[in-house]
């Protein structure tokens, strides 16, 4: 499931950048935070993930910041559907308290999971800038924050500004290329373009 996608610029206009941004071939990839507009579904995401994670030589370290509440769901379902990171580290917001254990995969990819409650955005931060520390020493990295919809139901949109201004530098600090996600149906104009002008790109899916 692709969809039509534009990409437009982090005030809402429409740029010229297409789907497969992005140097294919060269290990160095720049950092860059990107914010995607998609409605919920996991097959457009997937299809950006693909192709965030093409642009690099090898699979990168994967970080995913999530409000999804089984981080080993989310392993393997990226390692079903986009590959087999060397090292990949969740940051799960769900606040069940349930965090597995770190572990190995049979490939010799290593999994670890940090957890903390969705209204503790300190501690989510600290989390976020412990998993970005530990993440970068296995190489190119690649990060998803799954999502800016859910935070906004937890925090108001400046809350939600300042969280994600701190963790968007954190990406820029590591060299990380990021993707951040937004369901833009489910926010009024305002808060979209607000949330907008954090990125240095954004792509929206339709």
């Amino acid at each position: 499931m692709s969809g039509s996608e534009q990409g437009v610029g982090p005030h809402g206009e429409v740029s010229a950048a297409s789907a497969a941004d992005g140097g294919a071939g060269s290990r160095s990839v720049s950092s860059k935070a990107e914010l995607v507009l998609t409605p919920p579904g996991d097959g457009r995401r997937t299809m950006v993930q693909r192709q965030a994670v093409g642009s690099f030589v090898t699979h990168p370290t994967v970080v995913e910041f999530t409000y999804d509440g089984d981080p080993l769901a989310l392993r393997e379902r990226w390692r079903a559907d986009v590959g087999s990171p060397p090292c990949h580290m969740v940051v799960d917001a769900s606040g069940t308290g349930e965090v597995p254990g770190p572990r190995v995969a049979a490939d010799g990819g290593s999994f670890a999971v940090e957890g903390a409650h969705p209204w503790d955005l300190t501690g989510l931060c600290m989390k976020w800038q412990d998993a970005l520390r530990e993440a970068r020493n296995h190489g190119d990295l690649f990060v998803t924050f799954d999502s800016v919809t859910a935070l906004l139901q937890y925090v108001d949109l400046r809350e939600a500004y300042r969280f994600l201004h701190t963790l968007v530098a954190g990406v820029h600090r590591v060299g990380a290329r990021g993707q951040f996600y937004l369901d833009p149906e489910a926010h009024d104009d305002r808060t979209v373009s607000t949330v907008q002008g954090l990125f240095d790109s954004v792509r929206r899916l339709g």
